[in-house]
């Protein structure tokens, strides 16, 4: 019976994160800035694997609803000078859920991690 819960928590929390990643631009394609060869799987938060502490991405996008938007778009979650589309491929904002690919997705970068 442990096990069994042990395991549906997993799937849990591993379904929630794809979820959320399917809700920016290249979600599942965020490199740690420390280790481009690993994946960034939590990007709204401090942790590589999520969960914990969110970093000001992930602040930022409760704030909107968790919606890709213009407005979570041109802001610089990070104070890079790079815009949160810009780092994840859509530097025009027109990428939405379910619609056509980033225009871009390679060189992405982490929106919620100054690098």
């Amino acid at each position: 019976m442990k096990i069994y819960l042990v395991l549906l928590l997993f799937f849990s929390v591993v379904n929630c994160y794809q979820r959320y990643q399917a809700q920016i631009p290249n979600g599942a394609n965020v490199p740690d800035p420390c280790n481009t060869a690993q994946f960034w799987g939590g990007v709204g938060h401090q942790k590589r694997a999520g969960g914990g502490t969110r970093n000001t991405f992930g602040i930022l996008m409760g704030e909107v609803g968790v919606q890709w938007g213009r407005s979570a778009c041109l802001a610089d979650s990070d104070g890079d000078g790079l815009s949160n589309g810009e780092e994840l491929g859509d530097p025009n904002c027109v990428w939405s859920v379910g619609g056509n690919p980033p225009i871009r997705t390679t060189n992405i970068t982490h929106p919620g991690i100054c690098e």
